[in-house]
């Protein structure tokens, strides 16, 4: 039976000093790479061109040539689905599935899986090895309510600062380190950089768990 990640952020509140869930801003993976797998085959661009280009209209970067200006001015916001659509429905009507979630990874990588948490694989150094099986005693009552709504189809909860992420050694290895150990690159090389754009890495953290 195979595992899945269930992933959400935290920010704490500088003023209340709690812990507040974040909300759609983030990158859904499989979703942006729907996209970026679509304008490989249709507009004849690089995987790495289309992340490129996918990141530059999602942060409102100038475009850098008039491929990308149509790209990004035209195509994308043109066959755009609305965001309440759902992946599959949006394909069913040749639109791209709208790209940003409140869970910034959704991935299946096992090796992964076993250096956040010790899940589906013992074999990888963990980053914080020592730390328990549980949510953060002060987390947001939003993720403990989900939480809640997955009783024991849940397992294995757990918790890691931005910080611990950036100071870990997978953070700083290339994507073909990563992919050679069996790591999805996309994690440490795409995922945990858009989180250091939304403040101080002690104030930011992963919230997750695992179902089966």
């Amino acid at each position: 039976m195979g595992c899945d990640i269930h992933m959400y952020v935290e920010k704490k509140n500088p003023v209340t000093h709690n812990w507040d869930k974040m909300g759609n801003v983030f990158f859904q993976s499989y979703g942006a790479s729907l996209i970026v797998r679509h304008l490989v085959t249709h507009m004849g661009i690089t995987e790495d061109e289309g992340w490129i280009i996918l990141q530059k209209w999602r942060d409102g970067e100038e475009p850098s040539n008039k491929l990308e200006e149509y790209i990004i001015g035209n195509y994308i916001p043109k066959n755009m689905a609305d965001e309440h659509l759902h992946w599959y429905e949006a394909d069913q009507k040749g639109l791209f599935p709208y790209p940003y979630s409140d869970q910034p990874y959704g991935g299946r990588c096992y090796r992964l899986f076993g250096a956040l948490a010790g899940v589906r694989d013992t074999s990888i150094d963990m980053i914080v090895p020592d730390r328990g099986d549980y949510l953060p005693d002060d987390v947001s009552d939003e993720i403990k309510d989900i939480s809640d709504d997955w009783g024991m189809d849940a397992h294995s909860h757990n918790y890691l600062t931005l910080r611990e992420l950036m100071s870990s050694k997978y953070f700083k290895m290339t994507g073909q380190e990563l992919a050679d150990m069996g790591i999805d690159p996309y994690f440490f090389t795409t995922m945990v950089p858009d989180l250091m754009k939304f403040g101080d890495p002690n104030d930011i953290r992963i919230v997750f768990w695992f179902d089966n």
